[in-house]
């Protein structure tokens, strides 16, 4: 899957790109990338996407993407995309409930 460096560089910021599109910036934006990330995660309610993105998206993709954190906004335009690779399935609410889950995505967080 493709998706638009700007949306990758803002969620690694933690900053607003002023090129997000107004999609990009809801929940039903990211979701894609979420999926692609962890294939059949859920976290149906706003607090277990807030929980989904704090302790599982955002880690993986600073570890993916390094050079993000390195690189000022005028530096990624609109045109620029960035490919994602699946990085843990998880089954359902998984990552939340199974320590072994949790112990297996720390392992390959911390992986080189």
């Amino acid at each position: 899957m493709e998706c638009r460096t700007v949306l990758i560089w803002s969620l690694v910021n933690n900053k607003h790109h002023k090129q997000l599109t107004e999609r990009e910036q809801q929940i039903l934006g990211v979701m894609p990338l979420i999926k692609k990330l962890f294939p059949g995660i859920n976290y149906y309610s706003i607090t277990g996407f807030g929980q989904v993105m704090v302790r599982c998206v955002v880690p993986v993709l600073k570890k993916m993407f390094p050079e993000l954190l390195k690189k000022t906004e005028d530096e990624i335009t609109p045109q620029m995309k960035t490919k994602i690779a699946t990085f843990l399935h998880s089954d359902g609410y998984e990552w939340q409930d199974s320590s072994k889950w949790m112990l297996e995505f720390n392992k390959l967080l911390a992986a080189n």
